[in-house]
């Protein structure tokens, strides 16, 4: 190969332009201008692919700190004391001044709905379920639900949801309802996973039907059922507006109404409870308190892993709630909420982690009840046991009817004091 030769620029140029110096210098200057537009068009798409980088910093930071306090609570249709429950905890804890927690209340099915979707559904961190649904759920499917209660733990409980069995005025006992059909509102709501499990302990067979509580009225009236088993936390319009002249009762549920020894079983699982006149006006007479049972209301939680972002945002929301109680208890809120103890224990629940660590941690937060209180309970008890027949109550049941009492308790006030 032969040595390399460099043409200076003015000879290369004087061959191709010849002695043309215009022409070169006109050549120079496009030359020129070709590579500061190219440099420009470098400079501006730089610029922007900055303001571009710019901008999707700011989306993620937004996008993160939209979901770093936010939880998601499932609860039932709009009418529901679950929705109510759900509407309170966003309306009092979420500032969005502060955002330092975000609830987000979603609509559900209710019920044993509400287990499975907290369990299954993505995106769902709590929601408002009944005592006796792990159980439930347990007994149905053993191997799919064998460890349930370690995947789903409560923060508290929330009140009760009183039986409210709707007859025709001539039945008289539970056993009379044996073979016929017996409405369990929806499918997998919180009344048909008690109504299955009522007649089930009892021993009692029925034909379930499934109508809403509206139709199932006039299918009594009619004689097409015999009955609708609901719980509801009382006292609720459906059964408010129904009036002393259309020939129905709410059934009393004791030792007088139910088979022997079915008043004993039920009461291992569920609450004694009362209804009243004042509930009820047109199915329950006046000085009569008709005794019931209860199921409680729970917010159940899913026991994310505790290194979780999904933990420590329950963690803030817990503790915010329960720090919190007391705005629960005042103003436009559900009634139930004035029943509620924060330490009241769940039996075969566990308690959420950081619940318990709030209680550990603020013993005695939960003030004691007055001495006119406790001598007014004492003979609300004893009301309650010439009512129901049943003098001998745990702990446990006595919790529940005191959260009844406090309820009634605080109508009479106002009463008293204008007397």
């Amino acid at each position: 190969m032969g040595d390399f030769v460099l043409i200076p620029a003015p000879f290369f140029l004087s061959v191709k332009f010849g002695q043309n110096w215009g022409g070169i210098m006109r050549f120079l200057l496009r030359f020129f201008v070709f590579g500061l537009f190219i440099s420009i068009v470098f400079y501006t798409e730089s610029i922007a692919q900055a303001q571009d980088a710019t901008l999707f910093t700011k989306y993620q930071d937004e996008k993160r700190q939209a979901n770093t306090n936010t939880v998601t609570i499932i609860s039932s249709s709009l009418a529901s004391a679950y929705a109510r429950f759900a509407e309170d905890l966003q309306n009092v804890l979420d500032d969005p001044k502060t955002n330092d927690v975000r609830v987000l209340p979603i609509l559900g099915r209710g019920g044993g709905q509400n287990v499975l979707d907290i369990l299954f559904l993505k995106g769902i961190d709590m929601g408002f379920v009944d005592q006796d649904n792990l159980a439930y759920f347990k007994k149905k499917e053993p191997a799919l639900f064998a460890n349930i209660e370690q995947r789903i733990h409560y923060i508290a409980k929330i009140g009760h949801q009183e039986f409210h069995v709707l007859t025709k005025s001539g039945v008289n006992s539970i056993e009379e309802l044996r073979g016929k059909k017996v409405n369990f509102l929806k499918v997998l709501s919180a009344s048909h996973l008690a109504s299955e499990n009522f007649f089930s302990i009892l021993g009692i067979n029925v034909e379930p039907t499934f109508y809403d509580h509206d139709l199932a009225v006039e299918k009594i009236k009619s004689g097409e059922i015999a009955a609708a088993f609901r719980t509801v936390a009382a006292p609720v319009p459906a059964f408010s507006n129904i009036k002393d002249t259309d020939g129905l009762k709410l059934l009393p549920l004791d030792s007088s109404t139910l088979p022997a020894g079915g008043y004993e079983k039920l009461l291992a699982i569920y609450l004694p409870a009362v209804l009243r006149n004042e509930d009820y006006p047109g199915v329950i007479a006046k000085g009569e308190p008709l005794p019931t049972l209860a199921n409680s209301t729970v917010l159940a939680v899913y026991t994310w892993p505790e290194n979780t972002d999904r933990y420590q945002r329950l963690a803030k929301f817990v503790t915010k709630f329960f720090t919190n109680i007391e705005k629960f208890r005042t103003g436009p809120r559900h009634p139930k909420w004035k029943e509620v103890n924060l330490a009241a224990e769940v039996p075969g629940w566990n308690r959420f982690k950081p619940a318990q660590q709030w209680l550990d941690a603020n013993r005695g937060a939960e003030t004691a009840s007055s001495n006119e209180l406790k001598v007014a309970f004492d003979s609300f008890l004893k009301e309650y046991s010439k009512a129901s027949g049943s003098s001998d109550l745990t702990k446990v049941q006595k919790e529940a009817l005191f959260g009844q009492f406090v309820k009634w308790w605080q109508t009479q006030k106002p009463q008293q004091a204008a007397r």
